[in-house]
Order: structure tokens, then sequence, then C-alpha cells
């Protein structure tokens, strides 16, 4: 007898080429995927600082330029930070409430004659220097977020920001 081989067939190549085939099919459509989702991103991302310097040429006057930044000042001015209550610690160092513990800008303990300034909203206190600089660049307490800036009509609200709660009334 005779050993039994399996029949050869031409058939057996075509399988890998199946799969080669698929392969590729896969990775050419995850491309085409990405690539069409990446063009997408553009044109959007582009679309935008398109309405954007339409809207800002369309509120600017003609001889100004489109392309240049708007500068957005999220301070307050000098006079409204000087308008702010001062207090010359004295032997004590004591502040009124509801101050406790060190500047909490600069994180220096208060001594003899370090003069404080007071945020009006909250009564939140810190030192002159400190408390100067942060308003400048922030329109709100340090400590609560409370914002003091004055409001220019006559409702009792200073800004929006002052509206939101102060996310620490929610600690635990």
């Amino acid at each position: 007898m005779s050993p039994a081989y399996p029949p050869v067939s031409s058939a057996t190549g075509t399988g890998l080429g199946y799969g080669i085939a698929i392969a590729v099919s896969i990775l050419v459509l995850i491309s085409s995927i990405m690539l069409a989702s990446y063009a997408c991103v553009r044109i959007k991302a582009n679309g935008r600082g398109l309405n954007r310097r339409i809207s800002s040429s369309s509120t600017s006057s003609s001889s100004e330029n489109s392309d240049e930044p708007v500068v957005v000042v999220l301070g307050l001015d000098k006079p409204t930070i000087e308008a702010y209550p001062k207090i010359v610690l004295g032997e004590s160092r004591r502040l009124p409430m509801p101050n406790g513990g060190p500047c909490a800008i600069c994180l220096g303990e208060y001594v003899k004659n370090d003069t404080v300034r007071c945020v009006p909203e909250c009564n939140h206190c810190f030192h002159v220097e400190c408390l100067d600089e942060w308003l400048r660049l922030s329109a709100t307490c340090p400590l609560c977020r409370n914002s003091p800036a004055p409001s220019p009509g006559p409702t009792p609200v200073a800004t929006p920001l002052s509206e939101l709660v102060p996310l620490a009334s929610y600690a635990r």
C-alpha cells in the first residue's frame, strides 16, 4: 500500500493572497479616515480664525491692522486698588476677621508695623505689595475668589465673577 498524501491543489496560494489584500485594505481604510479627520479639524480651525478676524475687523476701524491680537486686561487699575483700605499692624499683629495665619499670597508671617490691605468685598487682608500685584493681574480675592471690582451701574453685583459661588463653600 502506498501512503495517502493529500491532493496538492493550486488553491493554497490564493488564501494567502486574500489575507494580504484584506490587511492592506484595512490599513488603507484606517489611513483614509485619519487623513479625513485631520483635514476636518484643520478646516474648522481655519474657519474659526477667519470668523474671529472678520468680527474683529468689523468692530475696529479700517486703519487698524486686523491681525493684531486683542489685549484683555483682567486686573484692576491703580486708583481702584489704592481705594481699598489699609491697616498698619501694631504689637498684637491682629487682623480683622475672617483672617488668620500668614499672608496667603507670599506665605510670609505678618510682623509689627506691616501695612496690610483688605479686600472690601470679603475683608480678607494681605501685605500691601502682595495684594497690589495680585489685583493688577486678577480682579478676584486670592482666597475666596470673590470679585472686588466696582460695578459701573447701580446694581449691587460687582461683576459676573462675584455671582459665582466660591468653591470653598462646598468644602466638607
